[in-house]
């Protein structure tokens, strides 16, 4: 469903809506930056070098320290950091005004956004074209090459029912996504908002594979994929940022190239195929049209049964964090996972429920979960005695159980003789 920002401004200023921030001392949190503090950092990172003789070379001097302290926010110059801390505060006073400039103004513009989490941040932040979001999770069940779109969203409503949303609501939901993303070619411009997890990827890959049809294409197709923003300790994605922060974003965005469009070709054929093999040779090649896709992809082959003891590594962080810290309620499991052991996040709470399940209710369980009421602060997990087996290598989860599961287009199944597995050591796919 295609939904108007500027109509949404005009609804949320309606019921006095404002934006909620992370508390201080989050590491999601934006901690904006300024001159005066930047300056102080260089200042005593140019002295720490002088007190330990450390620094770039014999005779540091305050310009070595400014480029140092630049660059460790992702800038390549001291300028660049300058220029960033003046524009945020552009961006912060246009939304103190009450009255921000339009960015997208005097095209018709499609937003493109893997979720809604940033829908209501681009309302505030003065957007107002459109707004699409296309979100159906890749990285969670069955993504199977199949011959027609309607068998393969009947595929995909099918598993995303299983988190308890029936497959009448699921399927038209999925089928509207899908028609929507047909009206894209009417527009000026479409603009693609993503950032560098699997989940995002996943879904640009399907877009950019979508739009190198020419047939499909607006008037101009631009794209960001961010993995970082300067004064966030812990970026997880574009979600976490605050409104100004979307308006600093619009100065990132970069025409898709034809060289971006063949990667999203052929990384959507990969991540659909029975065999994970071309996947894991495409990651091989660093993709260097885009350099964060190759990163997304070699995680979501992570997915895939370790040779070892066969968990993928979702399953293997799951059972570390209970075996470092004891038993715990299931909402803070998932913030121990997201927050301090998952290295490219990439899945909600929903997503994660269904990992502990399948831990869980298998045969011979991993964990044990105990859930009194529907609020996951009420669901106690705890590890099984068979856990610090599969944390050893000692037993094989796929020899133990009946697991039935999917990586993309791979099919894991304990009743094949063999499965796709991976090692993660040294990033080989092995049939084993």
């Amino acid at each position: 469903m295609i939904n108007n920002l500027a109509e949404l401004r005009e609804q949320l200023a309606a019921r006095n809506y404002t934006h909620r921030d992370f508390e201080d001392g989050d590491p999601r949190k934006l901690n904006h930056l300024s001159l005066e503090q930047q300056k102080k950092r260089a200042k005593e990172l140019l002295k720490h070098w002088q007190a330990h003789n450390n620094g770039p070379h014999s005779s540091p001097k305050l310009s070595d320290a400014q480029l140092a302290s630049a660059r460790q926010y992702g800038f390549a110059q001291w300028a660049d950091l300058k220029a960033h801390i003046a524009q945020t505060r552009i961006a912060r006073e246009a939304l103190q005004s009450g009255h921000p400039t339009a960015l997208d103004s005097g095209q018709r513009t499609l937003h493109i956004r893997c979720g809604t989490d940033i829908q209501y941040g681009l309302a505030i932040s003065g957007f107002e074209g459109d707004f699409l979001c296309f979100a159906d999770p890749y990285v969670h069940g069955p993504v199977p090459q199949t011959q027609t779109l309607d068998e393969f969203l009947k595929i995909r409503a099918r598993y995303i029912s299983r988190w308890g949303m029936p497959i009448e609501d699921v399927l038209p939901r999925l089928e509207k996504e899908y028609i929507a993303l047909d009206k894209a070619r009417d527009y000026d411009k479409v603009l693609l908002w993503f950032e560098h997890d699997s989940y995002d990827q996943l879904i640009l890959s399907k877009l950019l594979d979508y739009f190198s049809d020419p047939c499909s294409r607006p008037g101009q197709l631009q794209l960001i994929s961010v993995s970082h923003f300067p004064g966030v300790k812990r970026f997880n994605g574009i979600g976490q940022l605050p409104p100004e922060a979307l308006r600093m974003l619009w100065q990132q965005f970069a025409p898709v190239t034809e060289a971006q469009l063949k990667l999203g070709q052929l990384a959507w054929h990969a991540i659909t195929a029975p065999s994970p093999q071309a996947l894991a040779e495409l990651v091989d090649t660093g993709t260097p049209a885009l350099p964060g896709m190759a990163i997304a992809l070699r995680r979501h082959l992570f997915e895939l049964p370790s040779i070892a003891n066969g968990l993928s590594l979702s399953e293997q962080l799951t059972l570390q964090i209970l075996h470092d810290n004891g038993s715990m309620n299931a909402a803070r499991l998932f913030g121990e996972y997201t927050n301090h052991y998952e290295p490219l996040p990439f899945c909600g709470d929903v997503g994660y429920w269904d990992i502990i399940e399948g831990l869980a209710n298998a045969g011979q369980p991993a964990v044990h979960m105990q859930k009194d009421g529907e609020n996951p602060q009420d669901w106690r997990v705890e590890s099984s005695a068979l856990a610090g087996k599969l944390l050893n290598n000692d037993v094989d989860w796929l020899a133990l159980n009946a697991i039935d599961r999917w990586v993309g287009g791979v099919h894991i199944h304990s009743a094949h003789d063999d499965s796709w597995r991976i090692d993660r050591e040294t990033f080989k796919v092995i049939m084993k």
